[in-house]
């Protein structure tokens, strides 16, 4: 019971937290492909078939960022997209 209330804080902390960290610290236009920064994002954001601005941001910047689709493909085969039930065909419908 404490573990599951430990997880819960810090997945909170982190849903709170990570907006203002990615957008201070997140890819910058030019900047090289983070697949791993990217994944996290779009794992925290995103659910297939629900875009929403804060989805949405991570999936354009993979875009946009480092040479467009290559970097999307490196984005989609993270594992935290795996395990969030996402992939790419899911990103390409966003």
């Amino acid at each position: 019971m404490e573990r599951s209330r430990r997880l819960l804080l810090v997945a909170g902390l982190l849903a709170a937290l990570l907006p203002a960290a990615a957008a201070a610290f997140g890819p910058q236009p030019g900047a090289p492909c983070e697949p791993t920064l990217l994944a996290t994002q779009v794992a925290l954001f995103c659910a297939p078939d629900m875009p929403t601005a804060q989805c949405c941001e991570p999936v354009v910047a993979a875009v946009d960022l480092g040479g467009g689709v290559p970097c999307l493909c490196r984005v989609a085969a993270e594992p935290q997209l795996v395990m969030a039930g996402l992939n790419a065909t899911h990103l390409l419908t966003l």
